[in-house]
């Protein structure tokens, strides 16, 4: 009970202290930054993999996760940008486009630091290292799992057919569980990381779970249900010629939100644990 009315808290304080207005700066630098980032993955591909064809099947499989409408808006842009651009990863190009890529990180990592009600005392540079090391992070656990699916089908058939580890290597690396759960994981491991190490203060495991676990249920049925209210609704009545950008920029600001609900939802629950162990002897004093 106590925790159904610390997660009512937690919408209305996600209203009180302007959550929806930073969700939609989360979402614009996200759409800002996504491109860029694109570029960078491809870039990545080809410095230490020598394949940039790898980061347009990450991209891909990206794209694979989000609600359809969303990724067939977003998928051609950042196939045909990632097509024509081209950057040398450690020139001054390459620093700009991956200074561009940190926007969304950046952007989030403000937001955050209002959930959890607390100043950033980090130096700048300090804090843009992070995020930068987010950045690189994630395009390289992009990389890694686009390899394996790739690679997995060929390591199999090298192996003996007798080995039990073969069924593993198998046919389950090109499946689409395969795909989602990999995404899924990706996705727990950088909001466990997000909530940890990004946001100003110190956490642990066991005090962002709650937040963590609640973002990732809720993402997985806000994507079902706005791809079906999409097929429901028509946003050309709203928007006309940029009803495609506003799918993708309404999806990204609900992601937002759903985050920065985590977040308060642990700072509630936080605050309800120091509560507790605050004793009446030290509330008298």
């Amino acid at each position: 009970m106590k925790r159904t009315t610390t997660l009512i808290e937690a919408i209305y304080r996600l209203y009180e202290h302007s959550g929806f207005a930073m969700a939609g700066a989360v979402a614009f630098s996200f759409i800002v930054s996504l491109f860029p980032f694109c570029i960078f993955l491809g870039a990545l591909a080809s410095l230490f993999i020598g394949s940039p064809e790898l980061a347009n099947q990450a991209v891909e499989q990206l794209f694979q996760i989000l609600p359809k409408q969303v990724a067939e808006v977003l998928a051609p842009q950042a196939h045909d940008i990632m097509a024509q651009s081209r950057i040398d990863l450690v020139g001054i190009s390459g620093v700009i486009t991956l200074f561009f890529a940190t926007s969304a990180i950046e952007t989030l990592r403000s937001a955050l630091n209002g959930a959890y009600r607390v100043q950033e005392n980090r130096p700048y540079w300090l804090s843009l290292l992070v995020s930068t090391t987010f950045v690189l992070a994630t395009a390289c656990a992009m990389l890694f799992l686009t390899w394996a699916v790739i690679a997995g089908p060929g390591f199999a058939a090298s192996l003996s057919p007798s080995l039990p580890i073969r069924r593993i290597f198998d046919s389950s690396w090109i499946s689409t569980y395969t795909r989602y759960a990999s995404s899924a994981l990706v996705m727990v491991s950088l909001l466990f990381a997000i909530h940890i190490w990004l946001v100003a203060g110190k956490r642990t495991l066991a005090s962002v779970w709650p937040g963590v676990l609640l973002s990732a249920a809720l993402w997985l049925a806000s994507a079902a249900l706005y791809s079906r209210y999409l097929d429901l609704s028509d946003y050309t009545r709203f928007y006309a010629g940029l009803s495609q950008l506003m799918i993708a920029m309404i999806y990204f600001q609900w992601t937002a939100i759903i985050i920065i609900l985590g977040a308060e939802l642990n700072r509630g629950l936080s605050e309800l644990k120091k509560m507790r162990n605050t004793s009446p002897m030290s509330v008298a004093a």
